[in-house]
């Protein structure tokens, strides 16, 4: 009796089922390992969505009070108390009256530059305080 089966491969029938399930399950396993770089890669774009999102209302949250504060300042009394703060303006019957202070003691020329209104060459520290007190302090 003569075998009529041909043996195309030296594998029997269930080890080639073993090998395609062991092929199969290293390509799922494979794909699972790259969907999870980009499940990661889609939540950490979402949380940068997320973040801009929250800068963009807070700087549209600031645009809309400082257009508030803008419209207020176009009415009468807002235009008014910024022309008597920034440009010293009174209206048609007020008197615009300014104080100077003198300094009486002249034993110190470096003092005098300090009181002094006006700002020297030379001198930085003087300046900047000077500065101070006419721009920053009010």
């Amino acid at each position: 009796m003569e075998n009529k089966f041909k043996v195309i491969g030296g594998l029997s029938r269930k080890a080639k089922i073993n090998i395609a399930i062991a092929v199969t399950l290293l390509f799922m396993i494979i794909t699972v390992f790259a969907s999870i770089g980009q499940v990661k890669q889609i939540i950490e774009k979402r949380e940068g969505i997320t973040e801009l999102e929250e800068k963009l209302s807070y700087y549209r949250n600031e645009n809309i009070e400082l257009l508030a504060l803008e419209k207020s300042l176009y009415n009468e009394e807002g235009i008014e108390l910024e022309a008597r703060k920034q440009f010293n303006m009174t209206k048609s019957d007020e008197k615009n009256i300014s104080v100077i202070l003198k300094n009486d003691q002249t034993d110190t020329p470096q003092e005098d530059i300090y009181n002094d209104k006006s700002y020297g060459n030379n001198d930085l520290w003087g300046n900047i305080k000077i500065f101070y007190n006419e721009e920053i302090k009010d």
